[in-house]
């Protein structure tokens, strides 16, 4: 066990050493939140990448294997697939544009500060759920290797706090390429063996006899489509990933990036789905089904090797943690202070300071929401569904339709997200269509119908903007 904890102290400290190395490379706030808009094709692929291959990819990924099966694998899948049609469709545009934010796009678009400030309130509340989320990981992973819930939940957390605080992009973006290789090698490396222990797959076949365990779609295809098409929305139209393709060196290098960092995560989908059920064979009876790989890991490796996957689990998760805890604070200076209209009292060394402190802010706000209840994380993750349901339609029907109206787009932001609360809290039921779904739909039709009968503002934003 003391083998396992200092690999895992080992690899902590690595991530706070990379990210005051990195510090140095801040000198003013694009550098800072877009690593002074200059990131290659790798760079920003294993940046992209690690946004998505997080607690959620491996833990969720595991249980699903260890309790359903193959179709497990739809969820890792439809991560990899959202970043693919983003790379395929959009990130050239998006990155032709050189703004900062998912908020800057949209007042782009269709004018106004309403709409800019009620995007980033929308994706700033489901960014400090999901970064809980995120510590609440972290310290289930502290807690198998014997460390105390409460203190480990308290340093993981200030470890990526003060790596992203210090070196903004440029230190996510180093260290979430690190932080791919060892969690994508490390889960693939995980499942090899744990088949290699069992004797191959064909001994999971002959152990499990639960139906449809061996079925890709065993789950249905109305489930497959209901976990698809939620995860590619949001993948769409996410700060975390936008702010990537923002920081790319030009249009190629964005959709390059989008296009392979998909495929990577669809390749590796597999891998924690198979160590999941690995662990069905070994341990049928687990209290809880998202420890899976942890207890796999702990109970069958040699230490030196569990360290390194536990190691690679914690690389998923802070991979995740910096890139949100980096989205959120460039709402916080970019869409809340810079550019609400009012006068900006901070400006060059003052101003990055002042984005550290609000990164430091929210990275703590993170942490208190994840040592309280539960139930807050739930609902602040409610946020996660409206943002979806809310900003998908007018970000998407702004680029493939020039003529939407900025009262369409706000109504329709309005109603998708009011309909989304309505449906997470039970008020309203959509059947058996996820929230997200109906949601947007409403929203569409909301959009589509104003527009009509608004009229027209033609506002083709790639021709009328000048190309970074």
């Amino acid at each position: 066990m003391l083998t396992l904890q200092t690999i895992m102290v080992v690899y902590l400290g690595l991530m706070l050493i990379i990210g005051i190395f990195l510090s140095r490379r801040i000198k003013n706030v694009t550098d800072f939140f877009l690593a002074g808009r200059s990131l290659g094709v790798v760079l920003c692929t294993a940046t992209l990448a690690a946004t998505h291959l997080g607690g959620g990819f491996i833990l969720g990924s595991g249980e699903a294997g260890y309790l359903t099966g193959i179709s497990g694998v739809w969820y890792g899948a439809s991560t990899g697939l959202g970043l693919l049609l983003l790379g395929l469709l959009f990130a050239s545009k998006f990155r032709a544009l050189s703004l900062t934010t998912v908020s800057d796009y949209l007042e782009e678009r269709y004018g106004g500060k309403t709409i800019r400030i009620l995007t980033a309130l929308l994706s700033l509340v489901a960014i400090v759920g999901i970064l809980a989320a995120q510590v609440k990981a972290a310290e289930g992973i502290m807690v198998m290797l014997g460390f105390n819930p409460r203190i480990s939940s308290i340093v993981v957390t200030c470890i990526f706090i003060v790596y992203t605080a210090i070196s903004g992009m440029w230190g996510v973006t180093v260290t979430d390429f690190i932080q791919v290789i060892i969690a994508g090698g490390g889960i693939v490396i995980a499942s090899i063996l744990s088949l290699v222990k069992l004797g191959g797959f064909s001994a999971i076949r002959s152990s499990v006899e639960i139906p449809g365990y061996f079925s890709v779609s065993s789950i249905g295809y109305s489930s497959i489509i209901w976990i698809l098409l939620p995860t590619v929305m949001y993948t769409l139209i996410g700060q975390d990933f936008l702010q990537r393709l923002f920081s790319s060196k030009n249009e190629k290098t964005a959709r390059t990036s989008g296009i392979l960092s998909g495929t990577l995560l669809v390749v590796i989908a597999l891998a924690p789905v198979i160590a999941g059920m690995a662990a069905q064979v070994k341990f049928p009876y687990l209290d809880n089904p998202r420890a899976a790989i942890p207890t796999l890991v702990t109970e069958i490796f040699p230490p030196m090797v569990g360290g390194i996957v536990l190691a690679a689990i914690m690389a998923a998760v802070m991979s995740t943690a910096d890139s949100l805890l980096c989205a959120g604070s460039s709402h916080l200076i970019n869409d809340l202070y810079l550019k609400t209209g009012k006068k900006v009292k901070y400006e060059g060394k003052k101003l990055l300071a002042l984005t550290v402190f609000s990164t430091v802010v929210l990275g703590f706000l993170s942490l208190m929401v994840a040592m309280s209840l539960p139930s807050i994380i739930t609902a602040l993750i409610y946020a996660y569904t409206m943002f979806t349901a809310g900003v998908f339609v007018p970000v998407v029907m702004g680029l493939l339709w020039s003529k939407g109206t900025k009262f369409a787009a706000l109504s329709s932001m309005i109603v998708g997200s009011s309909m989304a609360l309505l449906g997470v809290t039970n008020v309203l039921s959509f059947g058996i269509v996820p929230v997200e779904i109906g949601a947007s739909v409403v929203s569409l039709i909301i959009y589509v119908v104003i527009t009509f009968f608004t009229g027209y503002q033609s506002n083709n934003l790639l021709s009328n903007k000048k190309m970074a």
